[in-house]
């Protein structure tokens, strides 16, 4: 299957009765994570403007307009990828089941891995930590390329192609975790059939970046991360 009609399966495999049950507490962790995080930034979102404009020197005070606007960008992408990393660190454990629960329908029969939440709890938190160490000196090297003049023209299509491809790492990484195959070996078997990896994780990506749809998505990639993994990475 390519990458696309992977995730596109993660749709009608969370409906199905005997993995809907799995899809409900990550959709409530969820939902409680986004609202903490729109909370807590409309609050502070005034003080953080003024920060801002303060920098300003008088005379270009007629730009403070412009700065709220860039601010209001910059909350919404930072909360993305902020509520991203943070949702899924926190329903990691959840996530793991679901995508056991998934590979076991997928497969016919049961996998190896534990199917115990208190079992896979300490071994999935570890994991979504690694995936923050691989992608924060990867993210701060496209923020100083798109501060950099000339380059930074090129900086929206490099946001778009590493998205993609961090939710392939993301979301394939449950069913490789369920194997065993350690974090450094997935990312090689992703490296190999590259162009579906982010065929798969640029509808991720940008069905993310949508307030509400996202919190109905994560599962969902979730289910189709464990498909993509069974068809073509295992």
């Amino acid at each position: 299957m390519n990458g696309i009609d992977c995730f596109l399966e993660g749709f009608s495999l969370v409906r199905k009765p005997g993995l809907r049950q799995y899809v409900i507490m990550p959709a409530i962790i969820n939902a409680v994570v986004l609202i903490l995080m729109i909370s807590g930034s409309y609050m502070q979102f005034d003080g953080w403007v003024a920060a801002a404009t303060d920098w300003l020197p008088e005379w270009l005070s007629f730009l403070s307009g412009l700065v709220w606007l860039l601010a209001v960008f910059a909350v919404i992408f930072a909360l993305f990828f902020i509520f991203t990393i943070v949702a899924n660190i926190v329903a990691s454990p959840f996530n793991a089941l679901l995508s056991v629960k998934v590979e076991e329908h997928l497969l016919g029969t049961a996998i190896a891995s534990s199917v115990s939440l208190w079992m896979i709890l300490p071994r999935a938190l570890w994991r979504e930590f690694s995936k923050v160490m691989y992608l924060l000196p990867r993210l701060l090297g496209l923020v100083i390329l798109s501060i950099i003049p000339v380059l930074n023209a090129i900086a929206p299509f490099l946001w778009l192609l590493f998205g993609a491809w961090m939710m392939a790492v993301q979301y394939s990484d449950y069913g490789a975790d369920n194997n065993e195959l350690s974090f450094s070996e997935l990312r090689e078997r992703l490296g190999k059939c590259r162009l579906q990896s982010i065929l798969f994780g640029l509808p991720a990506y940008l069905l993310m970046a949508i307030p509400l749809v996202n919190l109905v998505i994560l599962p969902v990639a979730v289910a189709g991360g464990t498909v993509f993994w069974v068809k073509n990475l295992r």
